[in-house]
């Protein structure tokens, strides 16, 4: 069972109970993405971990709830949560949009003072700072934009095939893809938080290359690895991410 921990303050979080944790994994999903993508990575990483997975508004048990469609109104309502889930030291992981919205809320972190996760893993996301280089697909009509969402891949075509299911999910996968287009990184000081870089050997939307500017986002220790697979290798080869977020940890 993927459900929802009784510890848990704030809606924001979803996974399973580790009473023997030593810390836990914050889990911020790709555009389009939720929780479903950490299901099993309690048992991939052990005990020792628990594993959380943010629901966004607008998903899931939140379904009934107004999608946020920029990173600031997002972040005010998810940094207010942070510091009251974990029950012991955290880390941040991130995937693609989910790396910016990590990487963003250890900045809020700070910035209010509050306690900071030990490190901070950016998969599949180029570094902050570098331009947007693809076009912007939130405003498209809806059978464009379902297409870009086909070409993109990452949502199954047994979803995108139904026009009343796409009907329903368009407004969150939209808002979604509005905060990636509208994010525009602001220069801080770097963070004094250890980075772990993930990186796609077939993902031409986040190259290796492009992820390694990540190092000049921290004063602490980084590594780039690479992953094998294209832009969602989060979703295929979860053991492969796993050992690498294990070994971080």
């Amino acid at each position: 069972m993927f459900g929802i921990t009784g510890s848990l303050a704030a809606p924001w979080w979803t996974g399973e109970p580790a009473p023997l944790a030593e810390r836990s994994l914050l889990c911020l999903p790709y555009a389009g993405g939720g929780p479903q993508t950490y299901r099993g990575w309690g048992e991939l990483l052990g005990p020792s971990v628990e594993v959380l997975a943010m629901t966004p508004p607008g998903r899931g048990r939140r379904f009934s709830e107004e999608p946020c469609r920029d990173l600031p109104s997002l972040l005010t309502s998810l940094a207010d949560a942070v510091p009251r889930t974990p029950q012991r030291p955290y880390v941040l992981f991130g995937h693609s949009l989910g790396a910016t919205v990590a990487y963003e809320l250890c900045r809020e972190i700070r910035r209010r003072g509050l306690p900071m996760p030990e490190g901070l893993v950016v998969s599949a996301r180029q570094a902050p700072g570098l331009p947007w280089r693809f076009r912007h697909v939130s405003g498209l009509p809806d059978d464009e934009f379902t297409e870009a969402l086909r070409e993109l891949g990452g949502t199954p075509e047994a979803v995108l095939a139904q026009p009343d299911l796409m009907s329903l999910l368009l407004p969150a996968l939209r808002a979604d893809f509005a905060i990636v287009e509208s994010y525009r990184h602001r220069d801080e000081p770097p963070l004094d938080v250890p980075i772990l870089a993930l990186a796609g050997t077939e993902d031409d939307r986040a190259t290796a290359e492009q992820m390694a500017g990540w190092a000049g986002r921290t004063t602490a220790s980084f590594a780039l690895h690479e992953v094998q697979g294209g832009h969602f290798f989060v979703d295929t080869q979860a053991d492969a991410v796993t050992g690498l977020v294990s070994d971080f940890l």
